[in-house]
């Protein structure tokens, strides 16, 4: 057997990954889109405001704001009662202001909220328009008392706000996303509630469907 009946074994090298140009171009964006996303997610959770610590003990400290925290708002029923403790001093109980004839709009809100920040000047408008013959009230939903105040002044809201730190309020009253508006008669029956922004022509339709916009 001669030198050229003899042939050499078959080389395993390893294969290199077929990524050409292109290839390498969508893994360099997708590396990009990556780093990206998480430099965000980075600033944003170091931009939310840091909770005081007293505020959260005293919050937790507090005596309950609803009687019944299983209760929940029903279409056609009565508001159910809370605790409203105001951001400029006082408490008084929401069936005080709901029931006693003038129709309420109750609105929840929060200072990080942003289509909150949006839709408060409009409720500010639709109630000055108003003058008092429909009740505003506002709620601030897990929220400190320094950054909701700071947020009532931001907004230039004149009508009163309350807090609900530990969101009772929110969730007797059917709350999953803010801002959340509840309209209620003056005879204290909820007859609309939404969730989601809203301009003054909404304020203003959602009163008007309920007989609730004087003329």
């Amino acid at each position: 057997m001669t030198d050229a009946d003899v042939s050499d074994p078959p080389t395993r090298g390893r294969r290199g990954l077929p990524v050409g140009p292109v290839g390498l171009l969508v893994i360099t964006a997708i590396a990009l889109l990556v780093a990206f996303l998480a430099a965000r997610l980075v600033i944003g959770l170091l931009s939310e405001p840091v909770p005081d610590v007293q505020d959260v003990l005293d919050d937790q400290a507090q005596a309950p704001l609803v009687t019944d925290l299983d209760t929940r708002v029903e279409l056609d029923g009565p508001a159910p009662n809370v605790r409203l403790e105001f951001l400029d001093g006082g408490v008084q109980d929401l069936a005080e202001l709901a029931g006693v004839g003038t129709p309420v709009v109750l609105n929840f809100w929060a200072s990080t909220c942003i289509p909150c920040l949006n839709e408060m000047p409009a409720l500010e408008e639709v109630s000055n328009e108003l003058d008092g013959r429909v009740t505003f009230l506002g709620v601030a939903v897990a929220d400190g008392e320094d950054a909701a105040i700071e947020m009532v002044e931001r907004t230039g809201v004149t009508y009163r706000n309350a807090r609900d730190p530990r969101s009772e309020i929110f969730a007797v009253y059917g709350g999953i996303a803010l801002p959340r508006t509840v309209v209620i008669t003056g005879d204290g029956t909820v007859v609309e509630t939404h969730s989601g922004e809203l301009d003054a022509d909404d304020i203003r339709a959602m009163l008007d469907r309920h007989g609730l916009l004087p003329a």
